[in-house]
């Protein structure tokens, strides 16, 4: 937008804007009112200074965008303003794991001490990796007479970084110089000077209000450069440093992630000063992580300097767990009070890990581990599992082959691709809704000569029966089903199990389905159904709600049995503990060519026939 009079317009900041405003105002000077901008040497002047404006207008903005925490985009951006939460990104950290040890002596004594850092190796694709102790562990004399322990042990190799306080620096700065730390591991102590024998160990900052002036603490953070900087009071806000005075850090130098799913081990030390060690895995290596990226920074700061690193609400213990267990690829938590029969006094919380969709005992404990030391004490915290419920898209592709370049197969690959990003990016976590006109959108513009796609989606999810035990199994879809009119059938169907009748006669290939809200197991002899049970449980079509009663199966191939639905409605909403997702193998495509479908209208040759490729497999 230009101006009419001798006043600038600083309001646009567009290139072509800026130089139309420059030519503007100096047009209406009376020096310049008849001047020709459009070719002279000060056409290219006026290009500079708008060039110049530009970039300053661009550079302020970016600037002004690493101000807040939600519009930063530079990791040392994003960090300084989580530390003003008093929230530390967390740092690469190494994997745990528990292993068995057994120790023979020669000398057979009462007991013996393993010190804490005593290393263990496992080898992992060809890569070594170092697994320490944890803790000091005394180890004593059974019965028996054998020497048994339990062990947590942690991988990384202990490192050690010494510093000398240097009064006169004022810029002097206690930096890690490893970016691989694992600051979970890291312990400090501080001798009054290189030559003296006593030392003070110094604790990671805790609750601030209860620092004083003695207390021997320490502050963590990340720097600019991605390192770790280690802190000390001032004197009045916990104890500070005296001229001099020795800082030594110890921590261990992790691989991350790289070493998860580690199960034999072999020692490198010797245990407590013996070499005749046998080791068996309990549980094999897991929780190593990369450092925090800057999205889960935004994300966990202003939760976790809400939460106060106590555990009141649900959303508290969300903060906490995405906080201290990285592991945890989603995480959802409610109230008791919200479930279909209320349940006072308990806090649910469900979590998918980033390897599989279960947890493991092991990781199962060390998060009941870490919410039992935050609760509240009326307050039970309950961990489950979460509910997948796989859908399974079955798409018609019709495309032009006059105008592709590729053929009916590597349409139909395109298109698979397609969902399976798609899959990737907008399901497997909780609280992501499945939505069908976007997924349809994406198939369309997955190749240039689709010319249409039609789409057709069920559900599933799976469940292990005991086969030694009547029970009642409950599947909460939390969307409609459907079920257009009285005496329709194909609401509910299921994979294929052995049952017996009423009578004990026993019969394969058995399957569930409904009839007007009640389950029945039957059986198919050639094109006709036989009903094997009458009446096993039911199905409420408007909640989603199906209930399994007294189901007793014989066998189940692969011990499991899938309870396939049709949903009312092509988008799904997933509730609390659910998970949407789209396995590859239950993409179901076919491809049809509509140029030969044209041609084979207007000429009768059998060779024109319709191109018709499908994928997937059926569930």
């Amino acid at each position: 937008m230009t101006t009419s009079n001798n006043k600038l317009n600083v309001t646009d900041l567009d290139f072509e804007q800026i130089k139309s405003n420059l030519k503007s105002f100096l047009s209406n000077q009376s020096v310049l009112s008849s001047y020709d901008f459009s070719a002279s040497a000060l056409n290219q002047i006026l290009n500079v200074l708008s060039y110049n404006t530009h970039y300053n207008a661009y550079y302020m903005n970016m600037l002004a965008n690493e101000m807040f925490l939600d519009t930063a985009s530079i990791r040392s951006s994003v960090s300084s303003k989580a530390k003003m939460l008093n929230y530390t990104p967390r740092s690469m950290q190494g994997s745990r794991a528990q292993i068995l040890v057994n120790v023979t002596p020669v000398d057979n004594p009462e007991n013996f001490v393993v010190d804490k850092y005593t290393k263990f190796e496992s080898v992992k694709n060809g890569k070594s990796y170092t697994f320490c102790t944890t803790d000091s562990i005394t180890m004593s004399r059974s019965s028996a007479g054998n020497y048994s322990s339990v062990m947590d042990v942690k991988e990384g190799y202990p490192t050690t970084f010494t510093y000398t306080k240097n009064s006169t620096d004022p810029e002097q700065k206690f930096i890690i110089p490893n970016s691989n730390v694992d600051i979970s591991t890291i312990e400090v102590t501080v001798k009054p000077s290189e030559n003296d024998f006593t030392y003070s160990i110094f604790e990671k900052v805790g609750d601030f209000t209860d620092l004083k002036p003695t207390s021997n603490v320490y502050f963590c953070s990340e720097t600019t450069n991605g390192r770790y900087e280690i802190e000390f009071g001032d004197g009045n806000v916990s104890r500070g440093l005296s001229d001099g005075n020795l800082v030594i850090i110890k921590c261990l130098i992790c691989n991350g992630q790289e070493s998860n799913g580690s199960f034999v081990f072999n020692p490198l030390d010797a245990v407590g000063g013996y070499t005749n060690v046998t080791l068996a895995t309990i549980s094999p290596s897991f929780g190593g992580s990369e450092r925090e990226s800057i999205e889960s920074v935004k994300f966990n700061a202003p939760k976790t300097y809400a939460a106060q690193k106590r555990a009141v609400t649900a959303e508290d213990y969300q903060a906490l767990v995405y906080q201290n267990f990285p592991d945890a690829d989603s995480v959802q938590s409610w109230g008791g009070e919200e479930e279909l029969d209320p349940v006072y006094g308990r806090v649910y919380i469900v979590v998918k890990p980033k390897t599989g969709d279960f947890l493991t005992s092991a990781q199962r404990s060390a998060i009941t581990r870490l919410l039992n030391e935050r609760k509240m004490m009326s307050i039970t915290p309950v961990i489950v599992d979460p509910v997948i419920f796989n859908i399974v898209p079955e798409i018609i592709v019709k495309y032009d082959s006059v105008k592709s370049l590729v053929g009916s197969a590597e349409i139909g690959s395109l298109v698979k691709q397609t969902v399976v990003d798609y899959d990737n990016s907008s399901l497997k976590m909780f609280g992501r809704n499945f939505k069908y006109s976007n997924l349809l959108n994406l198939v369309s513009q997955s190749e240039d000569s689709i010319t249409n796609v039609l789409m057709n989606i069920k559900t599933y999810t799976t469940f292990t029966p005991s086969y030694s035990l009547s029970t009642t199994y409950t599947f909460k879809l939390n969307n409609e089903i459907n079920h257009p009119f009285s005496g329709y059938q194909g609401s509910i169907d299921s994979s294929a199990f052995t049952y017996s009748d009423s009578f004990g006669t026993l019969y394969d290939s058995c399957r569930i389905d409904d009839l007007d809200g009640v389950l029945r197991i039957y059986r198919m002899v050639g094109q006709t159904k036989i009903i094997v049970r009458t009446n096993i449980g039911t199905v409420n079509y408007s909640t989603g709600l199906i209930t399994l009663s007294a189901f007793l199966p014989n066998s189940a191939v692969g011990n499991v049995v899938s309870i396939h639905i049709q949903p009312k409605f092509q988008d799904l909403v997933p509730v609390r503990e659910q998970i949407l997702k789209i396995l590859e193998r239950d993409i179901i495509i076919t491809t049809i060519d509509v140029n030969a479908l044209e041609r084979r209208s207007e000429v009768s040759d059998p060779s024109l026939t319709t191109q018709v490729t499908s994928t997937g497999a059926s569930y």
